[in-house]
């Protein structure tokens, strides 16, 4: 099993994240992908990653820190692109939900950062709320950008959008709050094909029930994987072997360190 975005630099969790990482190995969690937000949760991103065998990182600014996007942040985002650990650019997007850097700049910064991960040949990891007709016109825009994979991040979408994006070869993560007990998402992860879907917790945020209200860590993957599984109609082994095939096609640097 696999956790393919958490925040383990979060403060919720970045006390106790190396016994986080040393109770995954222990539960056969084969890695995670730590995601960046803004310039210090890059820098501790890949100081993890550096740290712990089993676990990746991102580059990128999360578009509630758009405002902060600066040639600084560009220069760092830059030089970690070529770590060999570092696996996507996210996580980058729109967030109307919240507003928090203005909308004109969310969208010229998740176009600015589509282009980069392009010149590193890195896949996209996507958080999109409340916006996904601007999302979907910005990736049509940069359509010639997007050669190596987008991946929509805790996807909340319609099942006919997440339909239409398939069509393009997009994949799909799905953590905690697809057993929530309203949340009804079966028609949803249906809808997309199961050779583009992978887990994620998102953690320290969104713990699967029967957990909700606690603090999340990537040992609830088992459960978000399950409830895949029973949709996909599948026994949980073979959810488990198609999300890591998924996984390992989107982010292809990290078969070298699964030798």
């Amino acid at each position: 099993m696999l956790d393919t975005h958490l925040h383990l630099d979060d403060p919720k969790l970045a006390d106790n994240a190396e016994n986080i990482i040393t109770d995954c190995e222990k539960a056969g969690i084969e890695f995670v992908i730590n995601n960046s937000c803004d310039m210090s949760s890059m820098l501790a991103s890949v100081a993890l990653a550096d740290r712990f065998k089993r676990v990746f990182a991102t580059v990128g600014m999360h578009p509630h820190d758009s405002k902060s996007f600066d040639d600084a942040f560009v220069a760092k985002m830059t030089e970690f692109a070529t770590h060999p650990k570092v696996v996507a650019v996210g996580e980058i997007g729109l967030d109307y939900f919240y507003d928090l850097s203005d909308r004109a700049t969310q969208r010229d910064v998740f176009a600015a950062q589509i282009e980069l991960a392009d010149s590193y040949k890195l896949p996209l990891q996507l958080h999109i709320r409340d916006a996904y007709g601007d999302a979907w016109d910005i990736l049509r825009a940069q359509r010639k950008y997007l050669n190596s994979g987008v991946l929509w991040h805790c996807y909340s979408g319609s099942a006919e959008f997440a339909r239409q994006a398939a069509k393009e070869g997009h994949y799909f993560a799905f953590g905690g709050a697809i057993t929530f007990k309203n949340a009804h998402k079966e028609e949803v992860i249906a809808s997309v094909p199961i050779n583009r879907v992978l887990s994620e917790t998102d953690s320290p945020y969104l713990s699967p029930e029967p957990l909700r209200g606690r603090i999340n860590t990537p040992l609830n993957i088992p459960i978000i994987v399950a409830k895949l599984a029973n949709v996909y109609g599948v026994d949980v082994a073979a959810m488990e072997t198609q999300i890591h095939n998924n996984a390992l096609k989107l982010f292809p640097k990290i078969r070298a360190f699964l030798q």
